[in-house]
């Protein structure tokens, strides 16, 4: 694959990533505002039945379509074929167990938000081929456009929803019209529907990668949504909004800016699977500058959690504080995590993908359970995420150990100089906030502090990373995968 090709690819996935997610971080602002916090509990509530339906649907194939070599129009009318008949099933059992998941939870409103929502199905099992091809081909730029669309007319509906007091209904619209406005505008560009008629053999053959992931993908969908489940039934729609919004805040930043780097790396590590040197010196490469921007981002936000809150969300959110300093310390191990996973996917590794799924989430099971049935509130459960967390960066180096000799230690020496600027950026961040300063000044003086901080630090330590992404920014680099 050509150079230029990768760091276009790049480009284009961290303007959409910053862009889109940008919009909707603001939309999302705009919504905390106008809405109440057990309005984000309900749709949480809602969201983890719709997020392990699309587990089950998607079954890996998608992954499976990035992953192989060879696609051709069988294989992708084949996995529509296959996601179009879940769907409906999901759907009809979605609709059937409706009355039963609302008065588990306590919450009659919940049962038409998600009979109404679990049509939403279809179209995202539809968009996935549709992003698995665009991804596999490269096509970052239309992908941006059409989700920057999707993301500008859903939020300006959900918005609209909120003034007119719809409630629960302007969560429910803004996240349903995001599915169908960003599947219609890909519709529209690449123009495929399905040719040819199922193949066996293409199923099989995409399964054969698929069903291993999908295994991995059902238990770490069960483990992600376990917490919203125990909080919505164990405490209040209002607590688990607090907490949701402490997370979705730190994930929101981790999560996008990681997905930028991985979503490009992913097709482009696969095609260097049968070239372990190369692939290693990319995945150092995806590491190193994921660890570089996410770090200081994450901890900054720690540090500066209050004022954040105050100022963004205004007093009524105040009890999200702990959550968003929490979840922020937890989230930052996300580009370590992460490319190690990225890496095996693209090995073809799907057996001790699987494998080390399962590990890693029955022992952060266990932290769950011990942070739920020993102290029995919602901080604890948040506090457990953290450990486990970064536990989890340390499993999943395990199997790279073996693979390529590139183990926890390795990993840690790439990334120290990043983490521990971070943290003492993050020390100075906190420092300030002590200060009786009026709310604006104090957080714009926070956050220019942090990046003073992490550049001179990182400047003094000659961190690689820094003049990478130097050499980035003035456009003088070209790319290398010499890690």
């Amino acid at each position: 694959m050509e150079k230029e090709t990768i760091i276009r690819s790049l480009l284009y996935k961290f303007t959409e990533r910053f862009a889109v997610k940008g919009i909707g971080f603001v939309i999302s602002i705009v919504l905390a505002r106008l809405l109440a916090p057990e309005v984000f509990g309900q749709v949480a509530l809602l969201t983890v039945f719709t997020d392990l339906s699309l587990t089950l649907i998607d079954s890996g194939l998608s992954t499976a379509l990035v992953q192989t070599r060879e696609a051709d129009e069988r294989d992708y009318s084949t996995v529509f074929l296959i996601t179009l008949g879940l769907s409906c099933v999901m759907i009809a059992l979605l609709q059937l167990m409706a009355p039963a998941i609302a008065r588990y939870f306590r919450s009659g409103e919940l049962l038409r938000p998600l009979r109404f929502f679990s049509f939403s199905l279809l179209l995202s099992a539809f968009n996935s081929i549709q992003v698995a091809r665009m991804q596999r081909e490269m096509r970052f730029r239309e992908m941006m456009f059409c989700n920057l669309t999707a993301t500008v007319l859903a939020g300006g509906l959900g918005i609209w929803l909120a003034f007119r007091g719809a409630g629960l209904w302007a969560l429910v619209g803004y996240f349903f019209a995001q599915i169908a406005v960003s599947s219609a505008a890909m519709l529209s560009v690449l123009r495929w529907f399905p040719r040819e008629r199922f193949s066996a053999d293409s199923a099989r053959r995409l399964y054969g990668f698929g069903l291993k992931m999908l295994a991995a993908s059902i238990v770490t969908t069960v483990y992600n949504n376990l917490r919203p489940l125990i909080i919505g039934r164990r405490f209040s729609t209002a607590e688990l909004g607090y907490f949701n919004r402490g997370q979705t805040f730190a994930s929101t930043v981790s999560l996008n800016l990681d997905a930028a780097i991985q979503s490009v790396m992913f097709p482009v590590l696969s095609r260097s699977q049968d070239e372990p040197d190369a692939l290693l010196a990319l995945l150092r490469r995806t590491k190193k500058l994921g660890c570089f921007v996410i770090f200081p981002v994450m901890f900054g936000m720690a540090a500066a959690a209050e004022p954040i809150v105050r100022a963004v969300l205004t007093e009524k959110w105040l009890p999200a504080v702990p959550f968003l300093i929490l979840m922020s310390v937890g989230e930052a191990q996300v580009p370590l995590t992460s490319s190690n996973l990225v890496a095996l996917k693209a090995l073809g590794r799907s057996d001790l993908y699987a494998r080390q799924e399962v590990l890693r989430r029955v022992l952060m099971l266990l932290v769950l359970g011990v942070s739920v049935l020993g102290f029995r509130t919602v901080s604890a459960i948040a506090a457990g995420f953290v450990f486990s967390a970064w536990l989890d960066a340390l499993v999943t180096s395990l199997p790279l150990k073996k693979l390529l000799g590139y183990g926890a230690l390795d990993q840690l020496r790439d990334v120290w100089k990043s983490l521990a600027s971070a943290l003492l950026m993050a020390g100075a961040v906190r420092a300030l906030g002590c200060l009786p300063l009026p709310l604006p000044v104090k957080l714009s003086g926070q956050i220019l502090l942090g990046a003073v901080v992490y550049y001179v630090v990182n400047r003094l330590w000659k961190n690689e990373s820094l003049l990478y992404a130097l050499s980035l920014i003035k456009g003088r680099h070209h790319y290398r995968a010499d890690g």
